[in-house]
């Protein structure tokens, strides 16, 4: 088998005896097929009151990514989804995430509450200190502004850790 490490998904398929351009486009047809119906049915009971239903709604998009990703769900008053963003997309292990990015896009959708979700590639949920410290940054902006970050969840392979259930936000009212 040739490196694969520099190939997209459908020239890694095709390094695999028998799969030819045809049948690689065909697999990744059905992939992301899957990846639409599993986000599809989570939908129908997303609730973002819920961590978990939020975790379900996003955890095939993020699940097989290599590299970081950070979603900001925009929401309204009525706790009802404005938006939802892929706001950074870093490396294996990190992703550059910035509060100013974050809020310009919240702003844009008129938002009152923020959700943010992002992945760690090694499947491993649990929150780096990184990831506690951007968050209570985050936080403490949108507190100065009126736009509250009611969670962050970090997906792994199956698994996630919402920073509400953790008790790493601390909320005030």
């Amino acid at each position: 088998m040739k490196n694969v490490k520099n190939m997209g998904p459908m020239h890694c398929l095709m390094q695999i005896k028998g799969i030819g351009e045809v049948k690689a486009m065909q697999i990744q047809c059905i992939s992301e097929f899957s990846k639409r119906m599993a986000k599809a049915s989570a939908r129908d009971l997303l609730s973002f009151q819920n961590p978990a239903s939020i975790a379900r709604y996003c955890m095939e998009d993020f699940r097989h990514c290599e590299q970081e990703q950070l979603l900001v769900m925009m929401l309204n008053t009525k706790n009802r989804l404005l938006g939802e963003e892929i706001i950074s997309k870093g490396t294996v292990n990190a992703s550059l995430i910035s509060p100013r990015e974050i809020f310009i896009c919240a702003l844009h959708y008129h938002a009152v509450y923020l959700i943010l979700v992002h992945n760690h590639p090694s499947g491993d949920p649990k929150p780096s200190r990184e990831d506690i410290e951007i968050t209570r940054r985050i936080q403490d902006a949108g507190n100065l502004i009126g736009i509250e970050l009611l969670d962050h969840l970090v997906i792994g392979d199956h698994r996630y850790v919402s920073f509400r259930e953790s008790g790493l936000l601390s909320f005030e009212g």
